[in-house]
């Protein structure tokens, strides 16, 4: 086969080789490798002549694959007088010989191709002599293996002993040692060694290189151990920490015994190492598990006792402010910075709870200029005077449908990574407003739908986002940013929080000019009913609420705040009062709030009793702990609602809201 791509020069190899004197060859011609490797398939060619430099291959490359689909055949490859390092190295690589083209004759190149075969053939002959060697080797030791089978089956049998004892040694990572006291002379199994991270026979017959393993904090106290072990004639038991090579640190445990002469003096002490490192870190796990846990319990007592103050504080200071409209501006000043920090107070207690137990979340009516208000604070308090903060956020936003918690961690990703992009400082600018999206406006964007929409845009000045790049932003685990400065989960997080609503996101920058990002959400008008003012949109109308609470001043801020927009109240202390009262006003009691936690009857133990009483009566559970275990077992007991304490005057007003609209409906069925 002449594997050549030059025609002219496949011409000229072929009449070289029809007047070669001493040799018939017959030449199949192919240009490219690939139809080489293809002949090779069909046609049985006793040589093959390559030219290094093809279309589809160059170099050692065509060699290599030559040698893989043909391994049997001899190869002679041609070259350029320039290439001759390059034809030496296929020779090395698995060629029979070589020839430069412009020095090639008739003889030479008959005598090159005919010493290729008959080397090639030689060394075939060579492998079939070796194959008949081997056989025959193979024959005699079968025949040496049977006259020797009895007594191999007899090593077996101990050495399977022994592989047993190894490989239990080895799960369960224990070394046997054995110590000669008298003499000082230590035997260190190569399992023991392997616990230390050292290879076998490194200890060698002596102690030093195993107390060069111990920790140096461990070293005296071992050493100490032992001595008195061997001077009370028993065996050592005891824990210590090593170090490894790499300089890891681990846990060996030590039991031994120790075997004593005639006259009672120790001569041997033999015993094993375990390693106990798993174990030692399922402890740690185990103890930092339960401080957690005790912690948890901390949290929620503490969480549920400085919710059950802040309550109070909050309904206090909105119902002052609207109870005392002639106040000076500084005295209103001061009820705005008590209710900030009292929801600053309760905002420290949501996170501890979420830290320590988690926090229900849950979808609900949002109006998203209270959201990005609380956003504000959060982010001109955090972010670096060198930012400077716009914002226009109109009070006239159509509500939506959300979760407040996923949505506030959606608003401040982008505002902390809108930072990161202006490490020297800029403008930071969040706006909201209303917009419809027709069916032109929505075939702009992929995940659109024509509709109502709040549209917040949150744009930076900042170094901006790489065209290139700009496709990949919301893959997790994506990031530019350094080592350590980020996990690549911010944007994704943004990305599906915002679907799971609805929603879309619509992305613009220009490098070193900046970023904009444009979070659409669905609106949702026909939830929230229509006013000026959203509190008097949630008032009642003369409805009868009971409010049940052990702490006097929540039950007297709570009957303040709904008196003031127009419910009537009684209130209980206890359980049993509540009972009491709903007895006595069985068929005009609409709605009771009840904390959970009370001494004697509690809620969970009071509601069940209430609803034998009034089978329709709506249940609001309130209670200082937020956790999903205690919005769970509300709802099983027969609550509709939780108000998580403290409560804003909003939150009261729209959990009654909800069972006002609930009764209608039913009354309307």
């Amino acid at each position: 086969m002449l594997v050549e791509d030059s025609l002219a020069d496949a011409r000229l190899l072929q009449e070289i080789l029809k007047g070669a004197m001493f040799s018939r060859f017959s030449v199949t011609h192919t240009q490219r490798l690939s139809e080489a490797i293809r002949s090779l398939v069909s046609t049985p060619f006793d040589v093959i002549l390559l030219d290094l430099t093809l279309p589809d291959s160059a170099g050692l490359d065509s060699l290599n694959v030559l040698l893989q689909n043909a391994p049997h055949l001899p190869i002679v490859v041609l070259t350029h007088t320039s290439d001759h390092d390059l034809a030496v190295e296929a020779v090395r690589r698995g060629a029979q010989d070589y020839l430069v083209k412009r020095q090639m004759t008739q003889d030479s190149l008959g005598r090159s191709l005919r010493y290729a075969i008959e080397r090639k053939q030689a060394a075939e002959a060579l492998r079939e002599v070796n194959e008949i060697l081997e056989l025959r080797v193979k024959e005699r030791t079968a025949e040496l293996e049977t006259a020797n089978r009895l007594l191999t089956q007899e090593i077996a049998s101990r050495q399977q002993v022994q592989q047993r004892l190894e490989l239990a040694q080895q799960a369960g990572r224990i070394g046997n040692f054995e110590w000669n006291l008298a003499e000082g002379r230590v035997t260190w199994s190569a399992e023991l060694e392997a616990l230390y991270g050292v290879a076998p026979g490194d200890f060698g017959e002596g102690y030093e290189g195993w107390s060069a393993r111990l920790h140096s904090d461990e070293r005296d106290r071992v050493w100490q151990e032992f001595h008195q072990a061997c001077q009370r004639g028993q065996g050592l038991e005891t824990e210590f920490r090593i170090v490894w090579p790499n300089q890891e640190v681990r846990w060996i445990c030590v039991k031994s015994s120790v075997f004593h002469s005639q006259q009672q003096e120790p001569l041997r002490m033999i015993g094993i190492h375990m390693d106990i490192t798993e174990k030692k870190q399922l402890e740690a796990q185990f103890l930092r598990a339960q401080r957690l846990e005790s912690l948890g319990t901390l949290a929620s007592g503490i969480a549920h006792d400085l919710n059950n103050v802040l309550t109070p504080v909050l309904a206090g200071a909105q119902l002052l402010s609207l109870k005392l409209p002639a106040l000076d501006p500084a005295t209103r000043q001061l009820l705005t910075l008590l209710e900030s920090s009292a929801r600053r107070g309760a905002d420290l207690v949501k996170q501890i709870l979420s830290f320590a137990r988690g926090v229900e979340g849950k979808r609900m009516i949002l109006q998203l200029h209270y959201l990005l208000m609380e956003i504000e604070d959060m982010i001109r308090q955090t972010l670096p005077p060198a930012i400077t903060i716009e914002m226009e956020v109109p009070e006239s936003l159509w509500p939506i449908g959300g979760d407040a918690t996923q949505l506030h961690q959606v608003f401040m990703n982008l505002c902390v990574n809108a930072r990161d992009a202006m490490p020297q400082g800029g403008m930071l600018s969040v706006r909201a407003e209303n917009q419809f999206l027709d069916e032109r406006s929505a075939r702009k964007h992929l995940d659109a739908t024509p509709g109502l929409y709040v549209v917040v845009t949150i744009r930076d000045t900042g170094t901006g986002i790489p065209p290139e790049i700009l496709h990949r932003i919301f893959d997790p685990f994506f990031t530019t940013k350094e080592i350590g400065k980020g996990t690549g989960l911010g944007l994704s997080a943004v990305l599906g929080i915002v679907k799971s609503h609805g929603g879309f996101v619509d992305v613009q920058s220009e490098l070193n000019q900046g970023s904009q990002f444009q979070i659409y959400l669905p609106a949702n008008q026909s939830e929230v009913p229509r006013g000026n003012d959203p509190l008097e949109a949630l008032a009642g109308h003369q409805e009868l609420i009971l409010v049940v609470d052990d702490e006097s001043v929540i039950c007297e801020t709570t009957r303040m705040t709904l008196e003031t927009y127009n419910y009537r109240v009684l209130t209980a202390r206890t359980g049993m009062e509540a009972i009491t009262l709903l007895s006595q006003h069985q068929h005009e009691v609409f709605s009771v709030l009840m904390d959970l936690m009370m001494p004697s009857l509690d809620g969970f133990a009071t509601i069940p009793l209430m609803h034998r009483l009034n089978p329709n009566l709506y249940a609001v559970a309130m209670s200082g702990l937020n956790s999903v275990e205690v919005v769970t077992q509300a709802q099983e007991m027969g609550f509709q609602e939780f108000l998580s304490k403290p409560f804003t005057t909003y939150d009261l007003l729209q959990r009654l809201q909800l069972g006002v609209q609930s009764t209608r409906s039913l009354i309307e069925i």
